[in-house]
């Protein structure tokens, strides 16, 4: 069964002791705490981290009108349903950070630019570890406007914590691990270094 939003929330406001809901429109208490703040808490824990499962490649379209920063020569308009900047390349796919974000539109001198970037992403297809996370942080979020109790905040906060730190490393095994130097290149300089190591005292 597919995770909605609504489960998210239900979820949260059991971890708060308070009644679960099917709508944002049901005219409860709660509904009506979750419809004004869940978009923006989930908006703000995909933007803690370029988690890997919402990182998207696209191709920009670039626009005809005239950056108003001069620095530049080209304007783009960005994705409607990005969250957060990763990086930008040009047509060679060589990474380039001399651009500026203002509002939906990126201003750049590359004349054909490509965006990764971190989306928002449907409910649907977040991992389960994220929807941990989710659940932790509306939990947190929405507490002090259902329960007012302080007590169960920090309970909530150092849950959040863990869940965080959990759905972190769990993210960071779907891809590979990388390397700045290759293993043999690695082994090579470790080798180089000691044999400079005793010339230097063959020397003294």
């Amino acid at each position: 069964m597919a995770t909605t939003k609504f489960d998210i929330c239900s979820q949260a406001l059991i971890k708060c002791g308070a009644d679960t809901i099917t709508s944002f429109t049901d005219g409860t208490h709660e509904s009506n705490v979750c419809s004004v703040m869940y978009e923006n808490i989930k908006k703000s824990l995909l933007y803690y981290t370029f988690w890997n499962f919402a990182i998207k490649k696209v191709q920009l379209n670039r626009l005809t009108e005239t950056p108003t920063d001069k620095k530049f020569l080209f304007v783009f308009s960005l994705p409607a349903d990005i969250i957060r900047i990763r990086s930008t390349f040009d047509a060679n796919g060589q990474a380039d950070f001399t651009y500026k974000k203002e509002g939906q539109k990126i201003f750049t001198n590359n004349k054909t630019l490509f965006l990764e970037y971190v989306q928002d992403v449907n409910e649907t297809n977040m991992p389960s570890f994220f929807v941990e996370a989710l659940v932790s942080k509306v939990a947190v979020e929405i507490n002090e406007a259902i329960t007012a109790s302080g007590s169960l905040q920090q309970r909530l906060a150092q849950d959040f914590q863990q869940k965080l730190r959990a759905s972190r490393i769990a993210d960071g095994q779907e891809n590979p691990p990388t390397s700045i130097m290759p293993a043999g290149r690695l082994i090579e300089a470790h080798i180089l270094g000691s044999s400079s190591d005793r010339f230097r005292h063959e020397q003294n």
